[in-house]
């Protein structure tokens, strides 16, 4: 009996250590597989891309206006709806017309640039920043034999053939011959919207912007943050055709992954962020067009899983640098670590591009309420109080500020207040006027 006992106890305790034993296999092989600098100075990558969400998007769901302005007689109001991407429904309702051909109807006019911009019985479709007729062409499913930037796009509600381009750095207008119109649809796609705010466009330093006479009250918003697997855009980056060997390094900033022939390097920073560096050629871009479109594909193959509210915010010409941001309810959002961004910038025969392990997935509910910020007057008086020269604000605008220290499957609160594009840098306007 007792031998029994015996052999019976050696056979559970054998069960117990083999089944320790291939836990702790497979932590180890988890272990190498994510972080692989601790464990060896190179190691080969599945060539097999790394499919997303973010993979199957085109330009349509990233190059959209971010701002809808409904002009109604004397009044302008900058309207959003919380439950639905009212800038993407209104692009596929346009998307069905046919826009058949485009005449300048104004050049370097500002007062008739601003008869335009302020059209009674209209809405308005705003960029951040100015995109081609090309890029128009593809989102909006349109053939228009023309090549010109565009800032804005107007529209009038109740008259047909009344549809505009707008640059607002040249103050050029352009009226495009449109047929199978349906103003109904749009008209109803711009009223009864449950986020409204009373604005005044009007233009400074060339830049058409939101004047809110009307201390504005923006709600605050929560997401839940995600984090994105660094074996996701190693894989998409790093490899071509064949596996590669890549060497990994674990250094004091991060991990810093190198091509074998060096041509590709990845560094994965502590704090998240991360660098892509690629002097395999095809870096450079002449063009609007051209670096906008190559952009957007570099975004594409990061295969990260960029959330549904990222958007084209800003073409910076002197580095030949295309930038992503997320946006909340119409309004950007800043981070200063760069969250929640992503930016390609082609030089000569290299291309970089930054972007964060972590992005917003999920919102969840906000505790915060609204905040009422000041008018806009409020804030470029107290700049200007503060010695801020008005010739050096490209732009202003409501944005979220996303702070804290970040982390996975952890919420972060998304506050309102007031940016200031200042000598070509967004910052809190708060930073500038302490």
């Amino acid at each position: 009996m007792g031998i029994m006992k015996d052999t019976k106890t050696r056979r559970i305790i054998r069960h117990a250590l083999l089944a320790i034993l291939a836990i702790m296999s497979i932590s180890l092989s988890w272990l190498i597989w994510t972080n692989p600098a601790r464990y060896g100075g190179s190691r080969h990558i599945a060539n097999e891309k790394v499919q997303s969400n973010q993979v199957k998007r085109d330009m349509s769901d990233v190059i959209l206006p971010t701002q809808i302005i409904y002009t109604n007689h004397d009044k302008q109001q900058l309207v959003n709806n919380s439950k639905k991407n009212l800038p993407k429904m209104i692009v596929a309702k346009v998307s069905k017309w046919r826009l058949e051909s485009s005449t300048r109807v104004s050049r370097g006019n500002k007062e008739r640039f601003m008869d335009y911009a302020t059209m009674d019985r209209s809405v308005m479709l705003k960029y951040p920043s100015n995109i081609t007729t090309q890029i128009f062409n593809g989102v909006y499913d349109q053939k228009l034999n023309s090549n010109y930037e565009i800032s804005q796009v107007v529209i009038n509600l109740d008259k047909r053939n009344e549809f505009f381009l707008l640059n607002d750095k040249t103050y050029d207008v352009y009226q495009i011959k449109v047929s199978r119109q349906n103003l109904k649809n749009l008209r109803q796609l711009v009223q009864g919207n449950d986020q409204v705010y009373a604005v005044k466009e009007t233009v400074m330093n060339h830049r058409l912007i939101n004047d809110y006479y009307k201390a504005p009250a923006v709600p605050y918003n929560s997401f839940l943050i995600n984090e994105e697997s660094s074996s996701v855009f190693t894989a998409n980056l790093l490899t071509n055709t064949d596996a590669e060997s890549i060497d990994t390094k674990k250094t004091k900033d991060g991990v810093v992954y190198v091509t074998n022939d060096n041509t590709k390097r990845l560094l994965v920073r502590n704090n998240g962020q991360v660098t892509f560096n690629n002097a395999s050629g095809d870096g450079g871009g002449d063009g609007l067009n051209n670096n906008i479109e190559k952009s957007f594909l570099q975004m594409k193959q990061l295969g990260v899983q960029a959330d549904t509210n990222v958007r084209y915010f800003d073409f910076q010409l002197a580095k030949r640098q295309a930038e992503f941001r997320d946006y909340v309810a119409g309004f950007p959002i800043f981070n200063e670590d760069g969250l929640g961004t992503i930016k390609v910038a082609r030089q000569s025969n290299e291309l970089t591009t930054s972007f964060s392990i972590y992005n917003l997935q999920v919102p969840v509910p906000s505790k915060g309420g609204t905040k009422q910020l000041p008018t806009t007057e409020e804030v470029l008086n107290q700049l200007s109080y503060q010695g801020i020269n008005p010739k050096d604000i490209k732009d202003i605008e409501i944005g979220y500020q996303w702070a804290g220290k970040v982390a996975a499957n952890t919420t972060v609160e998304l506050e309102p207040t007031w940016y200031v594009n200042y000598r070509g840098e967004w910052t809190a306007y708060q930073n500038l006027a302490s």
